[in-house]
């Protein structure tokens, strides 16, 4: 009982200590909602393929094309506020920026686009949802739920604690590199008269990867500048999971295309 008292009062203290401009937004005061749709999509990536097994792939061409460019419109506007909402600012520092927890206009636009990246996540999980009604469950790789289930319980933490500062560099980044990604899935959802021309589809991962390289450059910069500010618990998180999507996506980068040069090299 003793232990457990100590769990619910440190529980208790850390929530507290959470940013007070983005406490009362919906699903941030606690992790509980967040967990529970963490919770709902896995079950749904592992029920769903056998409650598909039986039955005929959906055919989901127009509703992929308005998702896709749906997405594409989202990703392109919360890019422009992330900018917008940086150069408002003309003393923030792009590698080392302190997270303040003031209400000026400013830092609580950045705030809010932080909060709609995290709301994002939700989103995204229909990337998933869509395989799986589409009977393309090779797609529903490890990677690909771990990144999407992770997303955004490490974006609830951004949003509860450190809802500004360098905190932006991770979200802008990946938002410019969405806009290209479901662009690409967009149009390729159009059907094979557009997709023959879509050979690109390969530099999206090495943009990713270039991405994830940034993002841990970003973490140890500010871990070894202190004056960053940066919570280092939230930099090691950032170090950390930058370093495992780096290695799982190099290693779809490998066995998808690496590989599959190699043995076209031997065909011939």
């Amino acid at each position: 009982m003793a232990t457990t008292q100590r769990l619910v009062e440190y529980y208790e203290f850390i929530m507290a200590k959470g940013d007070p401009r983005t406490h009362e937004w919906p699903m941030i005061a606690t992790p509980w909602p967040t967990l529970c749709l963490m919770t709902l999509y896995l079950i749904i990536v592992k029920v769903g393929p056998k409650l598909m097994e039986n039955r005929k792939p959906w055919e989901l061409k127009e509703v992929l094309v308005v998702y896709n460019f749906g997405l594409v419109l989202l990703s392109a506007y919360m890019l422009y506020e992330f900018i917008a909402s940086i150069l408002s600012m003309p003393d923030f520092n792009l590698w080392c920026e302190i997270v303040k927890y003031e209400d000026d206009p400013r830092l609580l636009r950045l705030a809010r686009v932080i909060y709609i990246y995290y709301l994002s996540k939700f989103v995204e999980y229909f990337d998933t949802f869509f395989f799986i009604l589409r009977k393309k469950n090779n797609q529903v790789t490890f990677l690909h739920v771990y990144h999407h289930a992770t997303m955004c319980l490490l974006w609830w933490m951004v949003c509860k604690w450190i809802a500004g500062g360098l905190s932006y560099f991770g979200a802008t980044v990946n938002s410019f590199i969405h806009i290209i990604m479901y662009l690409y899935y967009g149009l390729s959802a159009m059907g094979p008269t557009v997709r023959k021309y879509l050979w690109w589809k390969k530099y999206l991962t090495k943009m990713q990867l270039i991405q994830f390289l940034a993002v841990i450059y970003t973490a140890s910069y500010a871990l070894v500048h202190e004056e960053c500010g940066m919570p280092r618990f939230f930099l090691w998180l950032q170090l950390g999971y930058g370093m495992t999507l780096l290695m799982l996506f190099s290693h779809f980068y490998a066995i998808t295309y690496l590989s599959k040069n190699t043995k076209d090299k031997k065909q011939e």
